[in-house]
């Protein structure tokens, strides 16, 4: 689990994950779904949790869904939310979550305009 208090400001997050990633939002919705594991993620919790907007989450959950790294939980009766994962079937999060992890705790990051 990535300790809370080595976490990279939101903003900065943000810039590095636009150059890295080709979006802003990318990155930390990312982290937050190699981190919640099968239990999943609601981009509406994330939102209120980063003081954004839920609908900034949903170009990059859709990207990460076409390339088959999250997929929907199914939907349950009387439940709002919906919940996304990370998809065991693919090789890549062993890779990313190191990465993803790294990028968070940087406390020194390239200058990044």
């Amino acid at each position: 689990m990535i300790n809370e208090s080595l976490i990279m400001p939101p903003e900065q997050m943000r810039r590095v994950s636009a150059k890295l990633f080709g979006n802003r939002y990318r990155a930390e919705l990312m982290l937050a779904l190699a981190h919640a594991g099968t239990q999943g993620v609601c981009m509406g919790d994330l939102a209120v949790r980063y003081g954004v907007q839920s609908s900034v989450y949903r170009a990059p959950m859709g990207a990460l869904m076409s390339l088959g790294l999250a997929e929907a939980l199914p939907a349950v009766a009387g439940e709002r939310r919906r919940w996304h994962r990370i998809t065991a079937q693919s090789s890549l999060w062993p890779f990313l979550r190191p990465l993803l992890d790294c990028l968070a705790e940087e406390t020194s990051p390239a200058q990044v305009e």
